[in-house]
């Protein structure tokens, strides 16, 4: 089970500068559409590759499973809580930081038991996932955002024109989710 705690409300992986180049718009007068058209294309492509685009502390729970774990949204940052949950919901941090080790990978992240702890208990992984800042943010990613937004502004009545695109540019960057 994956809960979002936080996210960076005014991030946006483009500038509303950039977005209006993109899309060939001289004057100021659609800017607050185009900030939400930006905001719309993260999602979507957040939502598309299980990507955390903005900066976020997520919450992962998981029932089942051994020794290993996959965190299964990317770029992973930090683990900053590994937790076990009992039946009630009460949850205790691990005692013993050695009984765990973590390792970020681009995919994801990893967090692997040194031993058996868990008993009939839920292991809770919190982590901090996204890019620090716009420019971080790989730029086929950004692109495919910059294709949804002008599509998206020039298809205001619900045609799409760019949806081919804006998952092809995005398969690369796809994570496994749960």
């Amino acid at each position: 089970m994956k809960t979002t705690i936080s996210r960076d409300p005014n991030f946006i992986a483009l500038s509303v500068e950039e977005a209006k180049q993109w899309c060939r718009i001289d004057e100021d007068a659609d800017d607050a559409l185009v900030e939400s058209l930006i905001r719309a294309a993260q999602e979507a492509a957040e939502n598309y590759t299980n990507r955390s685009i903005v900066p976020a502390t997520v919450e992962y729970a998981f029932d089942e499973g051994d020794k290993r774990f996959l965190i299964p949204t990317a770029p992973v940052i930090a683990i900053s809580d590994v937790e076990l949950m009992d039946a009630e919901g009460v949850k205790e941090p691990l005692s013993d930081p050695d009984s765990y080790w973590v390792l970020l990978r681009d995919t994801g992240a990893v967090v692997t038991f040194s031993g058996q702890i868990r008993g009939n208990r839920a292991l809770v992984v919190t982590c901090e996932a996204g890019y620090a800042d716009a420019a971080e943010i790989p730029t086929a990613i950004k692109q495919a955002i910059s294709v949804h937004v002008g599509s998206s502004y020039a298809g205001r009545e619900g045609q799409n024109t760019a949806d081919a695109t804006f998952r092809n540019l995005l398969n690369p960057y796809r994570v496994g989710g749960l």
